[in-house]
């Protein structure tokens, strides 16, 4: 596998190579982009501890925040599945650069905010960021890991996604506690994050073969080919049923814990998602060894266990067994993750299937925000424990069957044929 060539890119006009073959990059390029994906995922879920406040100061209700949080998980899909390829056109490194810019405008929509319309705006612009960025870090990544390996890529991209989304929800909740203006804080604090990520993106030496003048780029709708095609419909049961259960937790968690540990403060409930979150991050790191199989068997079996042991806590008030639920289910989201992107980078590098990343990463988006949607539906005509347990027995069955897909000889190929 010729890991050092660079992903071909959709240009017109003459071209100049920028990147010789044989660069060794830093290691902080490869950790600033780590550091870029950190950012961005925690600037995700900042918003979310905040709509309490909103929710007050412009009197809307549960239904208006699920509408902004469908905005954001619109933003991300349509960007994905029409605007995927620009990291084609542009190279990864300026998409890179253009999504986050994209995600400083989210920012100071949010700090302008007059109306819950601004907040559908705001999310909708963050959406567009975030789809940007996971189009083409995973590729920027393995390109710029010191031996070229999309294993190493894959864990701590899964590490930097899951901590991200854990430490910005928990920053936010941190501000309503401690700032003084904590519709202010956060996002003037991740502007100046997202600032310095830019200019430390552009400080690293290309690592592609760019245009020296880009040709006219058009946004086209997603199409996969018979073999990406095939990848992508062999890892998406084990995307599907990792995403689902975060979609599960993010949708109903705070509101179990309060109820669980009879409190108000939704900081306090906040906590369950850094443990599924932070679990989610560690896992990858401390396991990045694996194999891309064996991190994909092992996380659905961790995903099931994990969803059990929560219903089971939540069903008898049993606090530390739900949180050790959360921890597992982390866990095998965490693995999940590592394996499954492992396997569709190793794809896009080997192959040339720059379009799969996009695919992947819809895929995902869309299995993490149905539920999100579904659950605040069902939660508020059955109960928040009727559609945790329902939802929850749902989702350990999809994770049986990715598990058994993972271990077939099918399965075999796709998940270790990519090395």
């Amino acid at each position: 596998m010729n890991v050092e060539k660079p992903a071909a890119l959709d240009v017109r006009g003459h071209q100049r190579p920028t990147a010789p073959h044989h660069r060794q990059h830093r290691p902080w390029h490869f950790k600033t982009v780590v550091a870029v994906v950190f950012v961005v995922m925690a600037a995700s879920s900042a918003p979310s501890p905040l709509y309490g406040l909103y929710q007050q100061q412009w009197h809307f209700g549960t239904t208006t925040s699920t509408v902004i949080y469908a905005c954001y998980a619109l933003g991300a899909i349509l960007t994905l599945l029409v605007a995927g390829g620009l990291a084609e056109h542009l190279g990864t490194q300026r998409t890179i650069v253009v999504a986050l810019a994209t995600i400083v405008v989210s920012f100071l929509t949010f700090l302008l905010a007059t109306g819950a319309w601004a907040l559908c705006l705001a999310r909708l612009i963050q959406g567009v960021g975030v789809g940007l960025l996971t189009s083409s870090a995973g590729s920027a990544l393995a390109d710029l890991h010191r031996d070229h390996s999309h294993r190493a890529a894959a864990a701590a991209n899964s590490a930097a996604t899951s901590t991200g989304i854990a430490l910005g929800a928990v920053f936010s909740g941190l501000a309503i506690q401690f700032a003084p203006a904590p519709l202010v804080t956060p996002f003037v604090v991740l502007t100046v994050l997202s600032v310095g990520g830019i200019v430390l993106v552009r400080a690293i030496p290309p690592w592609q073969i760019v245009p020296e003048r880009l040709g006219p780029w058009r946004p086209r709708m997603l199409r996969l080919g018979a073999e990406p095609r095939g990848i992508l419909l062999r890892v998406a049961p084990i995307v599907t049923a990792s995403w689902a259960v975060v979609g599960l937790y993010l949708a109903l968690g705070v509101d179990l814990v309060a109820g669980l540990l009879h409190t108000t403060d939704r900081a306090l409930a906040s906590l369950v998602i850094l443990v599924v979150q932070g679990c989610g991050g560690i896992a990858p790191m401390l396991l990045r060894r694996l194999g891309d199989r064996a991190a994909s068997v092992t996380g659905c079996a961790l995903l099931v266990a994990g969803v059990g042991v929560s219903v089971i806590g939540y069903d008898t008030a049993h606090a530390l067994l739900f949180f050790s639920g959360a921890a597992i289910t982390g866990a095998g989201f965490g693995l999940c993750f590592m394996g499954s992107t492992s396997t569709v980078t190793a794809a896009v590098i080997a192959g040339g299937h720059p379009q799969l990343l996009p695919g992947f990463f819809a895929l995902a988006y869309l299995a993490v925000s149905v539920p999100v949607v579904a659950l605040g539906a069902a939660a508020s005509r059955f109960g928040v424990a009727a559609a945790f347990s329902w939802f929850g027995l749902l989702v350990a069955l999809l994770a049986v069957v990715a598990g058994a897909i993972a271990v077939g000889p099918r399965a075999n190929h796709a998940l270790c044929g990519h090395r």
